[in-house]
Formats: structure tokens, sequence, C-alpha cells
């Protein structure tokens, strides 16, 4: 049997009446293929559990407990603990034990990863800086139009609560098993877990769909070949990105260091290379030539706040995305949060200095707004490189951003298909490795390529796209660790995040904020991209509950997590009621 360590101490310390009756009917039922011993339990809400003094079997259907001593002498519980017990007897594998809402509980294959090949924290940084620096290097110096401070102090607001953002979920993502999938889970519920996990998946395949079509783009244009050849070039880069990421780890994530060397090298020259040419106090202020007056910011709350908010994420947007693979990384619980708080810092640093590098560049704000690729100027100026030479140094940071997320669009596929989330003719489920749900998932995002190519309102739009669904995701996982801070009062072991609830709530406000600029019209796509995440939304809900909520799994250990909280959630409530009762009376 896999070892389930479900240990719960010093949950109540209230005190008892032995004859108190206790009614646990939004409790789950425990996998009855597990059965647990109890020391000085102070309720029993579990079919099969084995009571330390009685050393008998207890069952109770009606989910009825009555809580019972021992007490110390002053009247008080003692601490309990739950702890695995080895089954007694083999189950039947036609019939799976089951939760109280039918949801059956089953063994899941994990994907196997010699040791060998598991990341480290150096590996995990790399994936997360590979995955989302591309976004740094073009696009976003538009917002410079209404001038330099709305766009900066937008840029700082955005970019602490991705700092904040990833230290909540660095805290709590060791806290369950798989992560932010299991997370969701485990403590927002069956249907919310699904349609996160969802919303994820697009965000993440919609990030990687946006850089394989911009690296097309690219390629068959500065090569002069004709366009009609686009979809056969995404093949083979999906093909190649297949290939590449079903090799040895140990061999894949030597080349991911690679790439992050590749990937930062642009912003690199660019700062660097730029120093002697930068004047803040001339340059970075927007002139009137009309009338000669000078201005640090133009526009109102609509142009200068709404409108250039989604552009500030492009830095940051999906730096989460190495919280999914735990299976994949040593110590996940150490190595995960060190590693993705790592490149939150990375990006925010490169992302802030890239910012007041060009905005100090001649010839000013007005000419560089309009620049198609930001970075141009400053390596011409700095390393004398031509705009072909300065465009083609990026590539490896595009390629990056595909490759990056497809490490967890894949883990996120397979981890969806083992809990019978996604349609059985997929034949996902029960892999021991990525490569077919990274086939699946690849042929999702070429449809997307497909799509973005004979729509061009849709390309333009696709990245808005991403990040509604990512603003969702965030949100929910947010109250995740909301959650675990308030309902659940879990100990926190090893990394905990300094800013704490307040934070949280900081985290809510400004991805609402941007969640209101895509949903709200400020981004002049006539709806497409809100649109297209409600229809989106509506078709997975529809698919949830004719089909998913029937067939939908959990492993042993989601189950294992999904008890605990359950024990602790309502304790904590008990305990309210009790104070609130002792305060009346």
């Amino acid at each position: 049997m896999h070892v389930i360590r479900t240990a719960v101490s010093q949950i109540i310390n209230q005190p008892c009446n032995p004859q108190d009756s206790i009614v646990l009917s939004s409790l789950p039922l425990l996998d009855q293929s597990i059965l647990f011993k109890v020391y000085e339990l102070p309720f029993v809400g579990i079919t099969h559990v084995y009571h330390a003094n009685q050393g008998s079997s207890i069952k109770s259907n009606a989910h009825v407990a009555t809580r019972c001593p021992p007490c110390d002498t002053n009247g008080f519980n003692r601490p309990w603990v739950i702890l695995p017990r080895a089954p007694i007897g083999p189950r039947p594998a036609t019939v799976p034990a089951t939760t109280s809402n039918g949801c059956h509980i089953v063994d899941v294959k994990e994907i196997v990863v010699d040791p060998s090949d598991q990341a480290t924290a150096i590996h995990v940084w790399a994936l997360g800086v590979v995955s989302v620096i591309g976004g740094q290097f073009y696009g976003w110096n538009e917002s410079f139009k209404v001038g330099f401070l709305p766009y900066f102090i937008s840029q700082l607001f955005m970019g602490v609560a991705y700092v904040i953002y990833v230290s909540c979920i660095a805290e709590v993502g060791g806290k369950v098993p798989g992560g932010s999938y299991g997370l969701a889970r485990a403590v927002l519920g069956f249907y919310p877990g699904y349609l996160l996990s969802c919303l994820e998946f697009l965000e993440y395949t919609s990030y990687a769909s946006v850089s394989v079509v911009y690296v097309t783009d690219f390629v068959t244009t500065h090569l002069k070949m004709n366009s009609e050849y686009q979809p056969l070039v995404w093949l083979l880069f999906y093909a190649i990105c297949i290939g590449f990421l079903d090799s040895r780890g140990k061999y894949m994530w030597r080349c991911m260091l690679v790439l992050l060397v590749a990937s930062l090298l642009p912003g690199v020259l660019f700062i660097f290379g730029s120093l002697p040419y930068v004047n803040f106090k001339k340059n970075a202020i927007l002139h009137n030539f009309d009338n000669g007056e000078t201005t640090w910011a133009t526009g109102t709350i609509s142009t200068a706040f709404f409108a250039i908010l989604p552009s500030t994420t492009v830095g940051f947007a999906g730096v989460e995305s190495p919280t999914v693979n735990t299976g994949f990384v040593k110590d996940p619980a150490v190595n995960i949060p060190k590693g993705t708080r790592a490149a939150v810092w990375t990006l925010l640093a490169s992302n802030i200095a890239m910012v007041l590098v060009l905005a100090s560049l001649p010839p000013g704000l007005e000419i560089i707004a309009t620049d198609e690729f930001c970075l141009n100027r400053g390596l011409y100026l700095g390393m004398g490189f031509t705009s072909r030479t300065a465009e083609w140094i990026l590539i490896p940071a595009q390629i990056g951003t595909a490759i990056g997320f497809s490490i967890p669009i894949a883990r996120l596929t397979q981890a969806m298909a083992d809990s019978n989330l996604l349609p059985q003719w997929l034949g996902l489920r029960g892999q021991t490795t990525t490569r077919r749900s990274l086939v699946v998932a690849s042929i999702f995002g070429y449809c997307l390529c497909l799509v973005s190519f004979y729509s061009p309102m849709f390309k333009m739009t696709l990245q808005n796209i991403s990040i509604v669904a990512g603003t969702l995701c965030y949100a929910g996982q947010t109250l995740g660790f909301v959650m675990l801070r308030t309902s659940y009062k879990i100990d926190t072991k090893g990394y905990k995040s300094p800013y704490g609830l307040t934070g949280a709530y900081y985290v809510f406000v400004v991805f609402f904020l941007v969640f209101v600029s895509i949903a709200g019209g400020f981004q002049g796509d006539d709806g497409i991209a809100i649109l297209s995440t409600i229809g989106f939304v509506a078709v997975l809900t529809v698919y949830y509950l004719l089909v998913c909520q029937k067939v939908q799994t959990v492993s042993k250990e989601e189950y294992a997590s999904i008890f605990k909280f359950s024990v602790m959630k309502f304790n904590k409530l008990r305990a309210s009621k009790k104070k609130r009762t002792s305060a009346t009376s």
C-alpha cells in the first residue's frame, strides 16, 4: 500500500462531554481500503476506524459520531493523531471506494521519473524565467504613449502583485499532492478545481501558441517563405518540442540552462550596452512640440491605467507554472518555492531595468513608443547590431516560452486525465510518461494557431484571452492560500509567505482590475477575449455536469488531503460555535 500520512494534531482543545453527539454530514467517507488507527480521537465520523481504547471497528453510516474520553484532569481533550494502518485483506478492483458525493477513490499510476532526471531549484528557476522573459522583449513600449509615470507605476503595481502571488503559491504548493492542481481540488472543491485546471491549461497553451505564431511569422518573413507554409512550420515546431521534452531529464534540464542564457542575453546586452546613452531627465518626458510643454503623464484613468494594465502582465504571466510540476522536481516542497521565487524576482529586476533604460534612450518616448521591437534601438546604440540581427537574437526567448510552458501543460493534462476529467478516447489515463499528453496538448495549441491564422482579430486578442484565463486562475489559487491560512489553519512547515493575508488581498484587487481592464472594453477588441473565455467556461461547465461529475476520480493521496482539510475545517467551525455559545451564556 502506498503509505499515506495523515497526521492531525491539536485540532481541538475544547471541554468535552462524553454524552455529546455530533453530526458530520459534510465530512466525506474515508476510503474503506485504508483503515486508520485513531489515538484519543474526540469524534468519529468515518466508516471503519479503529478506536485505540476499544480496539474494535466502529461503523457510522449515518455520520453520527460521539465524542468520547479520555479527557485530562481539567476536562479537555488531549491532542489526537490519525495515522495510516495497513489494509486488512485485498479490495476487489471492480468495486472502488467512493467519497460521500460518489467520486471514486482510485490508485493512480505515477509518472516515472528517474532521480537523476529530476529538476533542482536552479532548474525550476530556469524554467520560470525561460517561460516568461520573452514577453519582456516586444510590444509593451506602446504604453509609453501616455507617458512614463502611468506605465512605470502600473508596472510596479503589477510586479509587486506577482511577487506576492508567487510567494502565496510557494507556501501552499507543497502542502497538497499535485501542486496547484491538487490544491484547487482539495481546498476549493471538485468543480472549481476542474474549472481552474482547464483555465490554467488554456492560459499556458495560449501563451505557448502566441510564441509559436510569433516565431513562425518571423522566420517565414525573414526567409521570404510563402505564408501558406506556416501551418507546416507549426507542425515541425511542435514535433521538435515534443521530441526535446520527451528526452531524458538530465539532458533536457542542461539544455534548459543553455536556453536560459540565450534568453537572458538580449536583455543583458540591451541594459548594459545602452547605459552610456541614457538621459532620463531629457528623454523620459513627453514633449508637446506645438507649444513646447512637457509632461510625465497624459490621459485619463481609462487610457492611462485600464488601457495599458494588461501590457504590464506580459513580463510575469505564467511564472507560477512550475508549481504544477511537483512530480518532476527533487524535493518539490523545498525546490519549487525556491525556484519560483527566484524566477519572479529575476523577472522583476529585468523588467524594471529595461523600462528605465528604454525610457531614457534618445530620441524620446514619442518615437520609442512607436518602435515595433523595443530593444532594437538600444542594441544598435550599445552593440552596433542591425535591426535584423537584433530581432534574430530574440528568437531563443520566444522558443523558450513555447518549450517552457509545454512542460506544465503536459503535466496538467496528464493529471486531469488521471482524474477522469478528459475524454477517455484520448487514451491518456494511467500513462507513466508525458509523451501522449504532450501530443494531445500540442494538438490543442496547433488548433489555436490555426484559428489565429485565419482570424486576424482572434490572433490579436489571443494574448488577452490568456490574461483573462490567468486572472481567474490567480484569484482561485490565492483563495486557496487564504483558506489554508483561515478556514483550515494548516501548520506551515518550510517556506511561509511574509506578505500574509494582506498581500493575498492585494493580489485579489490587482487581478480584479486586470480582469476589468479586458472585460470592460478598454482594449478595443470588441469583447472577443472575454466572450471567448465565457464560451470556453460554458462548454466546460456543460461537459462537467453531463460527463465529469459522474466519472471523476481522486487519487488516494488527494483524498488524504481532502479528508484532513475536512476534519480541520469542521473542528474550526465547531470551536467557533462553542466560543459563540460561551459568549452568549
